[in-house]
């Protein structure tokens, strides 16, 4: 009887390290193919969570796409259009010109590579499927992944994807061990490969994070619904002749980004409704020093300080100091109220506050101005640093 026992848990062992294998092989083998096509036409649908939201978002997309030689910019040409939450646009990239086609007011914003190549470089990161066919940005394991001891890869089994047999691998990355607030404790990754092609049908990667007492989510998933490779006859699509000939074609003209309000400004005043349906206005402070940090949820930056400026509420709340947070885009229905119940914030917090944002030129996350007893602008930054709680208190022990 042992010596069964032992047999079948040998053939256990060597079934598992088969499978294991047979992962490895497939996504190798997926991983070539999509290395080895020259161009094509996609249709693709992405579904997106983003860490502290709570609902998924869709969006659209179909693509023709080329491979270029030698570009420094990116290693694809690309015509693509998209749809998401209603709006719809397409971007093109011909190899000189990176042009934003909008079918609202039928215009084609046109950014030349001399003027602005590292706008260029930015959109790389919006052709989506097209990644599987460049090596710098494929999401399909290859080389070092294989053998660096920080990915699992497991053979799940066969399954369809929009009808196609594919086979169904999971890889599962360690996170790396670091003293960051946000603490990754799983990043999983699933392929789908169609069987008849080897093509990638279907691809998803999950991240559990904890930061703050907080356990997030965050989610995408990129489903291919149809696809013709290396069949592209007509190469016009990636030119300027593609543009419709009603389109009104512009040059870009960079839209400077207005500064925060500076020191020494009479802060706006505001009327706004708390998360607790408190209605608080900055004349209502009068007499205090006043903190506002402008944030959102979503905001990796804006949730590293909200510790900090909890710590100050707490230290100086009694002594004169009135501590307000402002979001501008986050709702009630949003889950705002848990959201700082998990990460121990007490202060008020204004929502509806897009016109208040505009008045105090917020254009980055957070920005937090400090404006003393008389309604003046003392302080200001855009950003997070790791000295914020430190730099603050010193003003606020000079204004009290």
């Amino acid at each position: 009887m042992k010596i069964k026992l032992l047999s079948a848990g040998l053939l256990l062992s060597l079934t598992v390290v088969s499978f294991a294998q047979n992962a490895k092989d497939i996504l190798t083998k997926s991983y070539n193919k999509c290395q080895s096509i020259q161009n094509g036409y996609y249709e693709m649908d992405t579904y997106t969570k983003w860490m502290s939201e709570k609902d998924t978002l869709k969006s659209s997309y179909t693509c023709y796409f080329k491979k270029l030689k030698n570009d420094s910019l990116s290693s694809l040409a690309f015509h693509y259009k998209h749809i998401e939450r209603g709006y719809k646009g397409a971007t093109l990239y011909t190899g000189n010109e990176l042009v934003r086609i909008n079918p609202y007011d039928s215009t084609a914003t046109i950014k030349s590579k001399a003027l602005w190549g590292e706008h260029i470089k930015a959109y790389n990161g919006y052709i989506n499927w097209s990644h599987f066919v460049t090596r710098e940005y494929s999401p399909l394991p290859h080389d070092a992944d294989f053998t660096d001891n920080k990915h699992i890869f497991k053979f799940i089994g066969e399954e369809a994807v929009n009808k196609n047999s594919c086979y169904h691998i999971q890889m599962n990355e360690i996170p790396k061990v670091d003293s960051t607030e946000m603490k990754t404790l799983r990043i999983e990754y699933h392929f789908w490969i169609k069987k008849e092609d080897l093509i990638p049908m279907q691809y998803s990667v999950a991240y559990d994070l904890l930061m703050q007492n907080d356990t997030m989510y965050e989610y995408n998933k990129v489903v291919l619904t149809k696809y013709e490779l290396n069949k592209l006859k007509d190469e016009s699509i990636f030119t300027l002749s593609s543009i419709p000939a009603s389109y009104r074609i512009k040059d870009y003209v960079d839209i400077k980004t207005p500064e925060p309000l500076p020191k020494d400004t009479i802060a706006p005043n505001f009327k706004l409704l708390s998360v607790t349906d408190e209605e608080i206005s900055l004349v209502d402070q009068k007499g205090k020093l006043v903190l506002l940090d402008f944030f959102y949820k979503s905001c990796y930056p804006c949730m590293q300080a909200l510790p900090k400026l909890q710590a100050l509420h707490e230290k100086y709340k009694d002594k004169g100091l009135s501590v307000i947070g402002i979001d501008p885009w986050d709702k009630k229905e949003d889950d705002i109220a848990a959201f700082l119940t998990k990460r121990g914030a007490t202060y008020p917090v204004l929502l509806d506050a897009k016109e208040v944002a505009n008045d105090y030129r917020v254009t980055g996350y957070p920005t937090i101005y400090l404006i003393d007893k008389t309604g003046k602008i003392i302080f200001l930054q855009v950003g997070y640093d790791e000295d914020i709680e430190r730099t603050l208190e010193e003003v606020i022990l000079k204004n009290l």
